[in-house]
């Protein structure tokens, strides 16, 4: 099983636009895969809650799309030159073990020119920590409102090529 986590949860984010595209192209490779969205988290959430492994909604959570998975694919959009902050809350917010041994793939979204580069070290070095395995493949993916139509559809041919390459790489990882 993949689980795609759609790393924002920013109303109107365009990580989901990207994150559908991944879910189509895999589903279309006979995968089973399914999407987190960090836009489906609870707008708000109890601060002291976030350590209590046993019966925060971050367990639930976890247990519907981490736990099950053996290969997590992050679209990470790029956040103050890093990842959302959402994000870490979240991977902080769930047990460390259910994350180890894991494969991980890296997808970087920017409106800017560098693709989130520097926010997928971050998450590497996160993702090792937790014991994930991480592609050495990670792609990054620059000016973003160039390559989505007015539906938010990935139109660019070159950047489908490249997505559909890193998916076919990761689901043979």
């Amino acid at each position: 099983m993949i689980t795609i986590i759609s790393s924002s949860n920013r109303k109107g984010n365009k990580t989901k636009n990207f994150s559908d595209y991944c879910l189509n192209w895999i589903k279309e490779q006979g995968e089973e895969v399914q999407v987190f969205s960090l836009d489906e988290l609870p707008s708000t959430i109890d601060l002291n809650e976030v350590y209590n492994y046993e019966s925060s909604i971050f367990t639930d959570i976890a247990k519907k799309f981490i736990i099950p998975s053996d290969k997590l694919f992050f679209v990470v959009p790029e956040y103050n030159g890093s990842v959302p902050g959402i994000l870490k809350l979240f991977m902080d917010a769930v047990k460390p073990e259910y994350y180890s041994g894991k494969k991980a793939a890296l997808l970087g979204i920017a409106a800017g020119r560098a693709g989130n580069i520097r926010g997928m070290d971050h998450l590497t070095d996160v993702l090792h920590y937790l014991q994930v395995e991480v592609m050495a493949l990670k792609l990054p993916v620059s000016q973003i409102y160039n390559i989505l139509d007015v539906n938010g559809k990935v139109i660019d041919e070159t950047t489908k090529l490249a997505i559909n390459n890193q998916l076919t790489k990761f689901i043979n990882y």
